[in-house]
Formats: C-alpha cells, sequence, structure tokens
C-alpha cells in the first residue's frame, strides 16, 4: 500500500513538472509541421506578407485561434467579422478570402489534413461538419481561451518530440480530448437564421454545396427535394434573401474565381470541371456573374 501511495505522488509530481514545462504563455513564434497531416503556425500581424485579397480554396481543416485584434475575411462569399479572443473552425472545401485585418492581430492556427483526420475518426463528426460549415466563428470567453492555450501548449510539446516514437498517436488523442471537451461544446449553438427557419431550405444549400460543380439548375434539386422549382425558389427567397439561381450561381462563380487565381489549370479545363459544355459558354456565364472574362479575371 505504501510503495502505491509513493508511485502515486510521483506520478502526480512528474504530471506537475510536465504542466509546468509546458508554459502555455509562451510564444510558440517557430511553426511545427509534420509531413502534410499537420501544422502549427502562430501568426502575428505584422509577420505576415500582405493580403492577397484572393480566394483560395482549403485542402486541410484549419483551427485558429485569434488571441488580440481583429479582421474581416469572407468564407465562401459571406463576410465574417473576427474580434479576440475567438476560435475559428475552416473545413476542407471552403474557399476563403482576406479582407483586411488590425496592426495588432495575432493568434495561432492548427491544419489538419483530410487524412489525418479520417484517421483519428471523431464520433459525430458528421453531425459537426455542416455546423462547423455554416458556422466558423465561436466567440469566447477568458476560461475557454486559457484551455485552448493550454491545449495548443501540450500539442505543440507532443508534435516537438521528435524523439517519441509514438508522436503522432499522443497527438490523434490530444485531438480527441480537444473535440471531445472543446470544438463539440463550443459548436453547440444555434445555426445561422438562414439554416434554421426551414430545413427545406437547409437541405437545398447543402445539395447546391455538394452539386454545384455538376448541376446549375433549380430544377435538379427541386426534383431532389420532391417540391416544383416554383416552390422551391419561394422559400430559398424567404428564407435567405437571395434566389435559388443566386445561390447555385455563386458556388460556381466563387470556385470558378478560385481555380483562375490558384491552379494552373487552363480555362478550358476549369470550364470542363464545372461541366459547362465549352470555354465560350463557361466565358459567357462568368461575364454575366462578375463583368469581366475568365482572362481578365486572371490577369488581374
Amino acid at each position: 500500500m505504501h510503495h502505491t501511495n509513493m508511485r502515486t505522488i510521483n506520478n502526480i509530481i512528474d504530471m506537475k513538472r510536465f504542466f509546468e514545462h509546458l508554459d502555455i504563455d509562451g510564444r510558440y513564434d517557430e511553426g511545427i509541421t509534420i509531413g502534410n497531416d499537420l501544422m502549427l503556425h502562430p501568426f502575428k500581424a505584422k509577420n505576415e506578407a500582405p493580403l492577397t485579397h484572393e480566394p483560395q480554396k482549403l485542402t486541410n481543416a484549419v483551427i485558429a485561434v485569434c488571441t488580440a485584434g481583429t479582421c474581416r475575411l469572407k468564407v465562401n462569399l459571406h463576410e465574417y467579422e473576427v474580434e479576440a479572443p475567438m476560435l475559428i473552425s475552416l473545413l476542407p472545401g471552403q474557399i476563403i478570402e482576406p479582407v483586411e485585418h488590425s496592426a495588432n492581430m495575432e493568434g495561432y492556427a492548427i491544419s489538419l489534413s483530410k487524412r489525418f483526420i479520417d484517421m483519428v475518426n471523431l464520433p459525430g463528426w458528421q453531425q459537426q461538419y455542416m455546423l462547423m460549415y455554416n458556422n466558423p466563428l465561436c466567440p469566447i470567453d477568458s476560461d475557454k481561451l486559457t484551455a485552448i492555450r493550454f491545449f495548443y501548449a501540450m500539442l505543440y510539446h507532443a508534435a516537438s518530440n521528435e524523439e517519441n516514437p509514438f508522436r503522432l498517436q499522443v497527438i490523434e488523442n490530444l485531438i480527441r480530448v480537444f473535440y471531445y471537451g472543446g470544438v463539440y461544446q463550443f459548436k453547440q449553438r444555434e445555426k445561422r437564421s438562414y439554416a434554421t427557419k426551414n430545413s427545406i431550405v437547409e437541405r437545398f444549400i447543402s445539395l447546391v454545396e455538394e452539386h454545384y460543380r455538376e448541376e446549375r439548375l433549380i430544377g435538379f434539386y427541386a426534383d431532389k427535394l420532391c417540391i416544383t422549382p416554383k416552390y422551391l425558389s419561394k422559400l430559398v427567397k424567404e428564407n435567405t434573401g437571395r434566389s435559388a439561381g443566386e445561390w447555385i450561381e455563386s458556388h460556381v462563380i466563387l470556385e470558378a474565381r478560385a481555380m483562375l487565381q490558384s491552379s494552373d489549370m487552363t480555362i478550358q479545363q476549369i470550364a470542363a470541371s464545372l461541366n459547362f459544355p465549352n470555354q465560350s459558354f463557361f466565358g459567357k456565364y462568368f461575364k454575366r456573374a462578375t463583368g469581366l472574362s475568365p482572362k481578365q479575371y486572371r490577369r488581374g
């Protein structure tokens, strides 16, 4: 019994030393990258390159914490105001467009590949995905900020320990703990108004996000929802202030803009990837929506 008590005391002492070593107030000025799966990246506005103001499509999930300052950014055409302290959740496939930031903005970000997220196998992830997709910002209080900073410190400590052969397994379990006790709770709030007023509208928006590359006709989405195109248009307009056609077009144009700016694809290849019959048809569609031809837009 005495030996058991001593082991417990020693374990507590070891844990205390471990937590003291974490130094949650540390700056962690250097980022850490593990293959294509994980990147820890602290950021300060004064250290960042000037904003490009061009849309970029994410391939990884990004969990960022703004600890100071403010910024404005567009996520899938919606503009958001970020004011510290705030948690920002961005998901693969979303298109991000920076607008501006204050000179004192800073924080840190965690980037996770889709492969790594699948490997971690977070419970209830699919149910949370759409809520996070439609609600990327989550204000946090000082207690939650401390908890997030503590988590980041633990993750940073684990990721920087290259000698540990179980480094990735440690990181996986830390991510699970954060999800169970952090993100999952932070995201238990109401969806934005357009997604709560009518379940049909919410399903329509989800269908558009899934099929806009192949389908641009309202009839396709109305058939999926087993209602008439006229009734679908009425519901969408009443609940979101935008027509069903505008929702579809905005997704197509945003994707086209991102590909024109951040890929080496030819205009013909972009037209084909968005299921346009030919480059000319795509060019007319793009110019009608933006006032510029694809070539003019790409030249900037």
